[in-house]
């Protein structure tokens, strides 16, 4: 029998994520679908299921993960459900509201491409984690930041023309924004931010930065399209948009690899 279990279309392993890191994650994977369109979130309705053995203070620890961002980005609970289940799972719906909702069909020839934060820590914080390699870099796995305040803050300040999270990836996730705005994106592969610990650890244990940068998935940064040019710590300018289609990496048509959920 399988050991993973499901929170909100991200899979997890008991063995390594605590019930805190459960319940956290879970919020934060839904909480970024609403930062991905300027949004803030208000509310969330939570349908869990418990195994027969789960103890007490599993499920209080996995309420704690949840409150600790229902108090930062002031989300109530407002319902749900619980059941019995042969494995344990979150499924999470969150609610709120944009003055201005970015979607990804915005992009426009001119437009300078941003990405908030950096990555790379997500999937070599789930190597590190699976290996039981101690490192540090497993905090951007298990307790991801997320984007709501940034993204509200970009959407005030400046024009914002098309928005996602990267959560499948990168590169998936940079070919929805061409294909849904009919413009070609072209990427910078020296200019992404990539978190701290990720060279040093790629190379430790032999493992391809590029390709791992590319593709990981359950990153929760934002990339967007904006023709101005955007003075904040958090946002990285990558690339640009032109005319045409598809998505190109230092000059070359990259194909979309990454996370896809029905395969």
């Amino acid at each position: 029998m399988s050991t993973d279990s499901f929170i909100e279309g991200v899979h997890f392993t008991p063995s390594i994520f605590s019930p805190y890191n459960i319940g956290y994650k879970a919020l934060a994977s839904a909480l970024s679908d609403i930062a991905a369109s300027a949004g803030k979130p208000t509310w969330y309705f939570l349908n869990l299921g418990i195994k027969k053995n789960q103890t007490r203070k599993e499920i209080n620890d996995i309420f704690r993960g949840l409150q600790y961002l229902e108090r930062k980005y002031s989300v109530k609970l407002l319902g749900g459900d619980t059941a019995r289940s042969p494995f344990l799972f979150l499924s999470i719906t969150v609610g709120g509201t944009a003055k201005k909702p970015i979607t990804r069909c915005g992009a426009k020839k001119g437009d300078k491409i941003y990405l908030t934060g950096n990555i790379g820590g997500a999937i070599f914080g789930f190597i590190a984690l699976q290996k039981k390699i101690k490192s540090t870099i497993t905090k951007y796995h298990l307790t991801p930041e997320i984007r709501c305040e940034e993204a509200l803050k970009l959407n005030r300040k400046y024009r914002i023309n098309s928005m996602i999270d990267i959560s499948d990836g990168l590169l998936i996730d940079s070919n929805h924004i061409s294909e849904e705005s009919g413009k070609k994106l072209n990427i910078n592969l020296k200019e992404i931010p990539i978190c701290p610990e990720c060279k040093k650890f790629a190379e430790k244990y032999s493992l391809d930065l590029k390709e791992n940068i590319l593709t990981s998935g359950e990153e929760f940064e934002l990339l967007f399209t904006s023709p101005d040019n955007i003075k904040e710590k958090f946002a990285h300018k990558i690339g640009y948009v032109s005319s045409g289609k598809g998505v190109y990496i230092d000059g070359k048509l990259t194909p979309p690899r990454g996370y896809r959920h029905f395969e």
